[in-house]
């Protein structure tokens, strides 16, 4: 019996590590993850990522304290399960690939089949621990309750600052220089050639920008999936930073590099995609780019196909 609890004990913890690290990832940008909520298609839940957040953030530390594993088992169980839901329906219906579960601490590259897999392990693991936890009374040492009160003021307060709710994550275009321009009439004639029939997604980024790298592989379905007929990135970084780019992404679209002087004559935020068709810039992305399937929703006037 005693072993059986100490194994309960040590999966607990298990659970209540990917809780606190998912939660800390998120937390340190809460609009990014807001953002990402959009993108898989609730975006009337936007204003919730900062409780979503620090849900995760209690409950990791309540199941790493051994506070009431039981309960808190069961808690995360069903939190897991929404999770899990919200991501499988995100990447059959709006062709979301990124699940957002470490946020900035671990851009996402994970393919989609592996994240489900690995909810379905954490979630059997909380139902083991609810089903086989002894019945024990919830006693909250001092220490213990010292500890959350701390962690969640210090979670609140990182969260109220990394917060912006805005029902339109894109809406800054509209005050884009670039909006509605002939593409010769801007700066991005000097680094791109396009033919004047066809559709453009052209992307700016940053190497060391975490939302610039989750947004890589949503660039690459806008052409895999024929929404542009073409995609260009352009991106301003170190030979170091390149070096690892390519070694993880083994990119297959056309890269320039420039200079950040000369990529912020182009745009001063990270990253921005600009949609050009028939040489002119038709809309602009500012934020982690949706996936081909959520913008054509809200643009299919624009791509025309």
């Amino acid at each position: 019996m005693l072993l059986d609890k100490k194994v309960l004990n040590v999966y607990s913890i298990i659970v209540g590590m990917f809780f606190i690290v998912s939660g800390i990832g998120k937390v340190i940008d809460t609009t990014g993850f807001s953002m990402l909520i959009a993108q898989y298609g609730f975006k009337s839940l936007m204003v919730f990522s900062p409780l979503i957040v620090l849900a995760e953030i209690l409950l990791g530390f309540l199941l790493v304290l051994l506070v009431n594993p039981k309960r808190d088992s069961m808690l995360s169980c069903i939190l897991l399960i929404v999770f899990t839901i919200a991501f499988t329906y995100a990447h059959f219906a709006n062709g979301v690939n990124d699940c957002g579960c470490f946020g900035t601490i671990q851009p996402s590259n994970t393919p989609f089949f592996v994240s489900i897999l690995r909810n379905i392990i954490l979630i059997g693991m909380c139902v083991f621990i609810w089903w086989k936890y002894p019945k024990e009374e919830s006693k909250l040492v001092f220490w213990k309750k010292v500890t959350i009160i701390i962690v969640m003021s210090i979670s609140i307060f990182i969260a109220g600052l990394t917060f912006q709710f805005s029902v339109n994550p894109s809406s800054s275009e509209n005050n884009h220089a670039f909006k509605n321009k002939d593409l010769r009439e801007t700066e991005l004639r000097k680094y791109i050639k396009t033919s004047k029939d066809s559709t453009y997604l052209v992307f700016c980024f940053s190497y060391n920008c975490p939302h610039c790298i989750n947004s890589i592989q949503n660039f690459r379905h806008f052409k895999e999936t024929n929404t542009v007929d073409g995609i260009i990135a352009i991106v301003t970084g170190n030979p170091k930073e390149e070096a690892n780019f390519n070694k993880k992404f083994q990119p297959d679209f056309p890269i320039l590099t420039i200079s950040l002087p000369e990529m912020q004559k182009i745009t001063d935020a990270f990253p921005t995609a600009f949609l050009i068709k028939n040489d002119s810039i038709k809309s602009i992305i500012e934020g982690e780019l949706p996936s081909p399937f959520v913008f054509t929703k809200s643009n299919s006037e624009l791509i025309g196909k």
